[in-house]
């Protein structure tokens, strides 16, 4: 009987002996349980920034870098002025008339317009009361043309160089002699055709005629030869 009392005890003993472990066990699970998704909570918005955060070294999306001009530009409104219409034509008459209302200024503007407008201006251009204020921006753009984009420029720029000189103030000393600079240069080019140098020339030396560059740096090659010069190779003087 004392064995099944003690076997018994025994028995309850091994029983009951394992539940301090098993309650340790649910302790452990019950504060992982707390712990693991605070730990989700926490690391979640590190893990959304290290997906979300730009690459410095990654090219802009195309949307990103395309620029704010790529819409199309509007229509110029001298495509229906009837007065650039009017100055496309022949007529020096409309043509006075336009460099009269626009002024240098404003036929430069039309330059940018191209065709017909741009035309027009160049034709208009020496008939303007301040056509000075035009000589360096036609001779920097007469410096960077191909030679079949130069001869509306050169007539241009010989039209106003050629016109008498006014008893006034010059209104662009500084642009007058970076044209001069300009047509000197233009005048030997070898790759310029010589109808165009021969008319660089002559604006170079209306130029050089009111002090605005020497007259000794314009090429002479073009010039005529002097009849019965023989060897000496004289070449006659200029107009």
């Amino acid at each position: 009987m004392s064995r099944k009392v003690r076997g018994g005890g025994v028995r309850r003993a091994r029983r009951g002996a394992p539940v301090p472990a098993r309650l340790g066990r649910l302790a452990c699970l019950a504060r992982l349980a707390v712990i693991a998704p605070l730990a989700l909570v926490l690391a979640a918005p590190l893990a959304c920034r290290r997906e979300r955060a730009p690459d410095a070294s990654a090219p802009p999306s195309s949307s990103a870098a395309a620029p704010a001009s790529a819409a199309p530009r509007p229509p110029s409104p001298r495509l229906t002025d009837p007065r650039w219409r009017r100055a496309a034509g022949d007529d020096p008459l409309e043509q006075a008339r336009l460099a009269e209302a626009e002024g240098a200024s404003g036929l430069l503007a039309g330059l940018e317009d191209g065709g017909d407008i741009a035309a027009a201006a160049l034709r208009a251009l020496p008939y303007a009361d301040d056509a000075d204020l035009a000589l360096g921006p036609l001779a920097a753009r007469a410096r960077a043309a191909p030679p079949s984009s130069l001869p509306p420029l050169l007539d241009a720029l010989l039209g106003i160089a050629g016109r008498p000189p006014r008893q006034r103030e010059p209104l662009d000393p500084d642009g007058a002699r970076a044209a001069a600079a300009a047509l000197v240069e233009l005048s030997g080019r070898r790759d310029v055709p010589a109808e165009q140098r021969a008319v660089a020339i002559s604006a170079a030396r209306a130029l050089a005629d009111k002090g605005l560059v020497d007259p000794r740096l314009i090429p002479g090659d073009l010039d005529p030869e002097i009849p019965g010069a023989g060897a000496g190779g004289g070449q006659a003087p200029r107009p």
